[in-house]
């Protein structure tokens, strides 16, 4: 009968370590394996010739803006149309997101219709804060989220209230409500 093998013990450690290490290799891999970076970059101006087409009033959109920064979400759908929620539109509503190049999301809203849920809603239930301002053509109140991490620019003319927000600071976000346009309306 033969003796016990000295260089077994060394052998079926190095086994077993290699059953625990290689597996823990691997998920660690997969999961620092870099992400597919980026958004996905959305066609604004398909939605906004629609949109154009069939709005009772002008619709906002950035111009101007460089080529870092990423339209991430448009929508349009008139009242009563299905919107983004799958729900029925309240009003007329226009959306339109941009990712900032340093990944803060700037979201453009209008509606004409529902004016203080609209508000309530888009600004987190905000309170106003400080005094209006003028950008680009439009007077201004700034609104701050409870939390006081939104803060919203809301602009109303008539029935149609424009809403624009971002987790920025105001500075930030006036300057991004500087950089909007009105698209003029082709409806009759």
């Amino acid at each position: 009968m033969a003796g016990p093998n000295k260089n077994a013990r060394t052998r079926d450690m190095v086994i077993s370590m290699a059953v625990i290490v290689i597996p823990v290799l691997l998920i660690m891999w997969i999961f620092t394996m870099p992400a597919d970076e980026g958004a996905e970059r959305v066609d604004v101006a398909a939605t906004l010739a629609v949109a154009q087409e069939q709005s009772p009033y002008p619709l906002l959109v950035a111009d101007g803006l460089e080529e870092d920064w990423i339209p991430t979400r448009v929508a349009w759908a008139l009242s009563g149309q299905p919107w983004i929620t799958s729900e029925p539109a309240v009003g007329d509503s226009w959306q339109v997101g941009y990712l900032s190049p340093d990944d803060v999301y700037y979201g453009v809203q209008q509606r004409d219709e529902s004016r203080a849920e609209f508000i309530g809603t888009t600004t987190r239930e905000g309170s106003l804060v400080g005094e209006q301002v003028e950008i680009a053509g439009l007077t201004w109140e700034r609104y701050e989220s409870k939390d006081e991490r939104t803060r919203s620019l809301v602009s109303t003319d008539g029935d149609v209230t424009s809403i624009v927000s971002a987790d920025t600071d105001f500075v930030s976000l006036e300057a991004f409500a500087a950089m909007l346009v009105e698209v003029a309306s082709t409806a009759d």
